[in-house]
Formats: C-alpha cells, structure tokens, sequence
C-alpha cells in the first residue's frame, strides 16, 4: 500500500510538459526500435541471397563432380566392352577372369556381367555381398530393364532398391560385335558407400546434402536439418542426369563466413531492439501507472458491486426461511410457463399443497418449531419433485408445485407421493401434537381456461375438497 501511495503521489506531480515530452520520447524510441526492426530484416533477407547463392555454386559444382565420378566408374565397363567387341571369341574362363579383376579393382563394384535381351544375365564376377532373394530381384529387374528398346543401343543407368532397402547402381554398355547382338555389359555398384565416399571427399561437412531420385532418398549427410514445424531451413537443388537416371541434389547452406557476420550482426541488432524496448516499456508504464490505479480501483467497486447486485437478485425470489422460491418469483414464471404451454399445446399441472395441523403445532409448541416443521416439508417434497419442477413458498403453511410437461395421470401420482410424506415434531408427543402430514390439490390446464389464476384457483378448490373428505373421514 505504502509503494502504490508513493507511485500515485509521483503520479499527480507530473504535468502536462512533462506528459508531452515523456510522449516524444516514446515516438522517438518506437522510430528508433522500427527502423532497427527493419535493418535487421533487411540483413537478413540479403544474407540469405548471399547464402543461396554461395550454396548454388557448391552444389553446381558437386552436382557435376558426381556425374563425373560415375562415369570414372562406367570406364571400367567401357573397357570391358571394347574387349569383347575387338576379342568376341574369349572363352567363359577368361571372361570371369576379366570380371574377376574389373570388381577387383574398381572400388564399390560388386559383380559384372552380360545381359541379354528375354534371358537372365550371366555373370562373370556374382555379387558376393547380396544374398540369393538379392541376387533373384537384380536378375528380375535387369531382365525387365534388357526388354526396352534401348538394347544393344545406347548406354543406361538406373537405380534398384532391394527389399532390405539397400539400393543398388546398375550400369550397361551396349555391345557391337556379331555374337553379342542385343547385349550389353552389365555392371552392379554399391550405391551407398560409393556416394558416402564421394561426399566425404569433395564437400565438408558444413555443407548437408542429400540424394533423391523422385521421391526415393539415395543419400543424407549425418549434419541434414530437418523441417521443424515452426522453421523450415533453406534448401537448393540441383538435377543430375545420369543417362536415363534423374536424380536430384539438395544442399542446405552450410556455416560460411557469411552466415558467421549475419549472426553477430543480428546479436547486436537485436540488443539495440532490446534496450530500446526496454526504455519504451518504462516510458509506457510510466505514463500508464495512474490509469492503472485508477481501474483497480474501479475494478473493486465493480466487483463489490456485482456480488450485491447476485445476493439483491437472490433474496428478491428465495423465501428466506425455507430457500425455495418465493411467491413473486413463482407467479411470474408460471405466467410464462403458463403462455407457453398454450401456445404450444403442451400439458402442464399445478400442485397446491398445505400442511396438515401446522396452527396446532405454532399454538402449542411456538412460532420457532412450526418454522422447523416448514423447512422439513420444504426439504422433504424438494427431494421427490424434479428439477425442472418449480416448488415454490405460496404463503404461510402453503405450497405451491409447477409440473411441466406432466399430464393430469402424472400429477396425481406426484400428489400421492406428497401426501405420504409424514414429518414428525419435536416434542410434539408430549404435548399431544401428532405427526404432520401434507393435503395437495391437483389442476391441469384445460382449453377453456382464460388465464394462469383460472389453474390456481382450481389447485386451491382442489386442496379445499382435499380437506374436507380428510376431515370427514377422520371424523367416521
């Protein structure tokens, strides 16, 4: 209380001068913070122009660096191809033996081989490393591939996946002699180690890149970010095109000098921004402190306000001693209740209720245990009525009960149930008072009804016939 008095205090010293420079200030401050808002988006934006286009350089020249590198390993089935089209008669021995040392010595070649066009291949070096469902796939795929009508034509390169996910570089070189029309040679490379040994060689590692043919992932650098939901990172592309293989290359940009100068220039923008946000927030809440005094305490009375307004509103339609509803609440909602079911020809009943012998028990036992027998009754039919049902104090000892939507048949069994209620008194044996009991009468709404009092008036008549059988009856 003591720091809100001194902040109010210092407050109402300030006048309007003040009130107007410290407003300067504020614009000033707020100009200041936009214009390094926007210098720092503008670095930004160029930084990764620069960045882009450093990365398109990189990636053009490994895109090109990797087209080269496989067709240093294509030599080695050019090699074995112009040997069979000069020596077409090397028998089955040499030919193994001439695949024997190309797989040797050519790095990641795993088998070579002849492919004929409607047979399976035949292979002069077997793919050790793949197993026999492996094997049986390659034969399958590179059978279908020898049905096109590139056979014997022109040079091709495609890619195999086995199922175990290990996918496979598969080259052909068409072949020209006599005995070998419409074949080619065939050689099997281990994609994944060929392109890690590659990359490993001829980009550093602040470069991420992967490999994708269509949709099919060949290769990814262990440093590849991938898309967060709240950041997608920048990637270029570049396509390689192998013969018939398509591939392409996505690079995302690596730590470069570049990216180094962007983040200490964007540390210092933003502690620029940081401090100038800090002195536009003390300056707001500065000029703001005296309002916001001023709505709390409005906020208060406001408050206050409402909770007695709910407790007014509350005792204006609850009985206060039994805290069922009140007679004026009662009457003007079963003047709509009423208009509703008109309207909608909908059934309603009307309950009037009394309790049994209540000016005996205020004339022997007092005004104090009659209010008790009252809230026990209260308590005693609220319990057996619904919650749609509307129970309400008429007047005195008397009760009155909507039912909606309840029928005549419904209502007098409802009314049954009432009067079985038995509610002892205290003391009252001694004083010669007996258990108390209820008297209900029954109304439904009849078409020829002019008004809601027409359905009261008749409840009451009924609880006065009530009245009198009971009393004939306990007379006999």
């Amino acid at each position: 209380m003591a720091v809100a008095a001194r902040l109010r205090a210092a407050v109402v010293r300030l006048t309007t001068r003040r009130y107007r420079r410290i407003l300067i200030a504020s614009l000033v401050t707020l100009g200041t913070s936009a214009v390094l808002l926007g210098l720092i988006g503008f670095i930004r934006w160029r930084g990764h122009q620069a960045l882009q286009s450093d990365t398109h350089t990189v990636i053009a020249q490994a895109s090109q660096q990797l087209i080269r590198s496989l067709q240093s390993r294509r030599g080695t089935l050019t090699f074995l191809r112009d040997t069979l089209n000069r020596q077409p008669g090397l028998t089955l021995p040499q030919l193994q033996a001439l695949g024997t040392s190309a797989v040797r010595h050519t790095r990641h070649l795993l088998g070579a081989g002849v492919a004929r066009a409607s047979q399976r291949p035949t292979w002069w070096a077997t793919p050790r490393t793949l197993s026999r469902s492996e094997l049986a796939q390659l034969n399958r795929t590179i059978l279908h591939h020898g049905q096109g009508s590139w056979t014997g034509r022109a040079p091709s390169t495609f890619v195999m996946t086995t199922r175990t996910q290990r996918p496979l570089l598969v080259m052909m070189e068409p072949l020209r002699a006599p005995p070998y029309r419409r074949s080619s040679v065939v050689g099997v490379f281990d994609l994944k180690p060929l392109l890690e040994d590659f990359f490993t060689a001829n980009l550093s590692p602040r470069h991420p890149v992967q490999l994708l043919e269509g949709r099919t992932l060949l290769y990814r650098s262990p440093a590849w970010q991938p898309a967060a939901a709240d950041q997608r990172p920048i990637i270029v592309e570049s396509p390689a095109v192998i013969d018939a293989a398509r591939w392409t290359m996505q690079m995302q940009p690596g730590s470069t000098r570049v990216a180094q100068t962007l983040s200490w220039l964007n540390l210092l923008l933003i502690g620029l921004c940081v401090i100038a946000g800090l002195g536009v927030t003390i300056i707001v809440w500065m000029l703001s402190i005296r309002t916001w005094i001023l709505q709390r305490a409005v906020a208060r009375r406001t408050a206050a306000l409402r909770r007695t307004l709910a407790r007014v509103r509350q005792l204006a339609i609850t009985d206060e001693l039994t805290g069922l509803y009140n007679r004026r609440f009662f009457l003007n909602r079963w003047g709509w209740e009423y208009v509703r079911a008109k309207r909608y020809h909908r059934p309603l009943a009307c309950l009037m209720v009394d309790v049994n012998g209540f000016k005996q028990v205020n004339d022997r036992l007092g005004h104090q245990t009659g209010d008790l027998v009252l809230q026990q009754a209260a308590q005693e039919m609220k319990s057996l009525l619904r919650q749609s049902d509307i129970l309400a104090r008429f007047g005195g000892d008397e009760f009155v009960v909507a039912l909606l939507e309840t029928s005549l048949t419904q209502a007098e069994l409802v009314a049954e149930k009432l009067r079985q209620i038995s509610i002892p008194v205290p003391e009252g044996g001694r004083h010669g008072v007996p258990t108390i009991s209820l008297s209900v009468g029954i109304s439904r709404l009849e078409e020829d009804d002019e008004g809601p009092d027409d359905l009261l008036e008749a409840a009451d008549q009924s609880l006065y016939e009530w009245k009198r059988r009971l009393k004939s009856t306990l007379s006999r």
